[in-house]
Parts: C-alpha cells; sequence; structure tokens
C-alpha cells in the first residue's frame, strides 16, 4: 500500500481522485489474498497459547473446530475426544434379574423413534430398526426437560402390550408397574444409582 502511495502521487504525479480508486482496489483485493495468510497466523498463536497452557494440538484446524464447540467432552486424563460418545457394551450392567442384556438393548431402541436415535444405541446394536420389527407403536412420549425421559408403548406380535422408557435415572426408576418387593426395589435403586 505504501510503496503505491509514493509511486503513484511522488513519482507519477497522478490525480488524487485517480489514485484513490487504484488504492482502494489493492486494498480490497489484497484482503481475500491476505486472509489464509492471516487466519494460518492466528491460529498458530492460538497454538502457541494453548501450548503454554499444557495443551496439545496436532492439527491447527483443532483450534478453528473448537471455537464452534457447544460442548467439549474428555477423557479422565483431560485427553480431547473425537466428540463421539460410546458404550462398551461388556460394560452395560442389569439389574433386573429377568431381563438379559440384548433385551434391555433392544428396549433402549424401541424406547426411542427411528429417526433419532441416540449414537451410543446405534453402535451397540447396529441397526436399531430390527428392535422395531414385529411390534405396533401405539403412543410415542417424546423426551421433555421437565420429565427427563422417553417412552414407547406397543404391541408385540404375540398381541402383549408393552411399555418402555429411558432418561433420567431418577425419572424412570419410578415408572414402573411391576411390583418388586420394598426391599429388594431399594437394593436395585441403590445399585442404579452407582
Amino acid at each position: 500500500m505504501i510503496i503505491g502511495i509514493i509511486v503513484m502521487y511522488l513519482i507519477q504525479h497522478r490525480a488524487y481522485r485517480n489514485g484513490i480508486d487504484y488504492l482502494l482496489v489493492l486494498l480490497i483485493g489484497g484482503i481475500f489474498i491476505a486472509m489464509p495468510t492471516v487466519l494460518s497466523v492466528t491460529m498458530a498463536i492460538g497454538s502457541h497459547r494453548l501450548s503454554q497452557q499444557g495443551a496439545i494440538t496436532k492439527r491447527m484446524t483443532s483450534i478453528e473446530e473448537m471455537a464452534g464447540m457447544d460442548v467439549l467432552c474428555s477423557d479422565k486424563i483431560g485427553t480431547l475426544t473425537l466428540n463421539k460418545l460410546t458404550v462398551d457394551k461388556s460394560m452395560v450392567e442389569v439389574f433386573v434379574k429377568d431381563l438379559d442384556k440384548k433385551q434391555f438393548l433392544v428396549n433402549a431402541a424401541r424406547a426411542s423413534r427411528v429417526e433419532n436415535q441416540d449414537a451410543c444405541i446405534v453402535g451397540m446394536l447396529g441397526d436399531p430398526r430390527e428392535a422395531r420389527e414385529g411390534i405396533t407403536e401405539v403412543h410415542f412420549f417424546p423426551f421433555n426437560p421437565v420429565d427427563k425421559r422417553t417412552a414407547t408403548t406397543y404391541i408385540d406380535a404375540n398381541g402383549n402390550w408393552h411399555r418402555v422408557s429411558k432418561g433420567a435415572p431418577e425419572q424412570t426408576a419410578f415408572t414402573s408397574k411391576k411390583d418388586y418387593g420394598k426391599g429388594e426395589r431399594e437394593e436395585q435403586l441403590a445399585q442404579a444409582q452407582r
């Protein structure tokens, strides 16, 4: 810019108005040319500041991606994850005696709509649409933040009515109509809270 001013006004003796037009063209055109450089330098400075605070960045674009995050997931040692929640199928524990792990996962898939399944259920079942085969949905209770749960009422292939629910443990623990003994029920709730 400064070189353009010196050449146009001092050496070529151009009129003021003509010089301003050329300088504006250079200024506006230079923005798009300089933008990648400015962004790279800004991200490098951000990476340097993060490294001073103990963070290790592998890719410069990860800094830009972090700027658009609402939720940041990290594991127990502070490593940032890929923003994907997973559940290990072998770590799932079912505290009800008459229910096996596979049926528990199928019920969790049935408690949601097919089009908005939880990522952890999809990861454990593969195709959650298979859980819907052979049932007829009667009523779906969508998730809301007050109840903190979702539920589905359905009829199975034998004509039996069922209602499955998933959500916050403190909400779903008391929705079951099954009659447990008082001591057994309290023990199951204590185990579920762990």
